[in-house]
């Protein structure tokens, strides 16, 4: 899909298109979300981590598949563009940085693949079943996803090492209870952190309130689009207990081990 040619139609599109080839998409984000009058409301700390180069692993919900979009406009408000989504390329959030952005916007997006995904799996009648249609040639074979996968937590840690902030939806799935189980994944992201990193490197839980919907951040863009004022909406990130890896977790080393005790922290400051 090309979104240029609604350019000539709608000067806030060519407007919001003209600032992510300036500025980049997370700060073009944040002013497109403050253009469609959505505030943006952070409560808590965030000296730790608001500015370019401090490395930091946001743990959160994810119900819509969209919550990617206003995270990145939170840390684009904050100037930071140095950011990836842990998250199933093509799809939700992913798919609309794609779209936004068709030089970087998969950059954004470091890919995940849940196994019921896998090219040469039996069973194929799941909720993936959509996605397998569409991407069936470029799925991966059972092993191969497993290492893709890897490869990934891999480089979530090297980018945390560099000062990114990267965020990551801890249940692996959205219709997941934030406060059931979660995947290991997080662990063993930690896990592969350096003893130096591991000090400096920050993680914090966020809850994205209900005052959130991607319909009223659909309608919101829709109606900018054509030209209107949307109606004020804010929405609202709540944060847990933060701080470094080490002061969390010390030098845990079983990934099992790392994500129960975030898991427990997470609820024990937010619910």
């Amino acid at each position: 899909m090309n979104l240029f040619p609604l350019t000539r139609i709608f000067p806030f599109v060519r407007r919001f298109l003209q600032h992510i080839e300036a500025l980049g998409l997370p700060i073009a984000m944040a002013n497109a979300f403050e253009d469609c009058n959505i505030r943006l409301v952070t409560r808590g700390e965030t000296t730790g981590w608001n500015t370019t180069g401090k490395g930091v692993l946001f743990v959160g919900n994810h119900s819509s598949g969209f919550e990617q979009v206003p995270l990145m406009a939170m840390l684009g408000g904050f100037k930071r563009s140095d950011l990836s989504v842990i998250a199933i390329p093509g799809i939700g959030g992913a798919r609309t940085f794609e779209l936004l952005d068709r030089e970087h916007g998969s950059s954004y997006t470091l890919p995940v693949l849940p196994a019921l995904l896998a090219k040469d799996r039996k069973d194929i009648w799941n909720r993936f079943f959509l996605y397998r249609v569409l991407h069936y040639k470029s799925l991966p074979a059972r092993t191969e996803l497993r290492a893709g996968n890897i490869r990934t937590l891999s480089q979530s840690a090297r980018l945390l090492e560099q000062g990114y902030a990267i965020i990551l939806f801890p249940t692996g799935r959205r219709d997941a209870d934030i406060c059931g189980p979660w995947q290991r994944g997080l662990g063993e992201v930690v896990n592969r952190l350096s003893e130096a990193a591991r000090a400096k490197v920050m993680i914090v839980p966020f809850l994205l309130e209900s005052d959130y919907s991607k319909y009223k951040l659909a309608k919101a863009f829709v109606v900018r689009s054509l030209g209107r004022l949307p109606k004020q909406r804010t929405f609202t990130f709540r944060l847990g207990h933060q701080g470094s890896c080490l002061e969390l977790l010390g030098k845990e080393s079983d990934p099992s081990a790392i994500t129960e005790t975030v898991r427990m922290q997470y609820r024990e400051s937010l619910f």
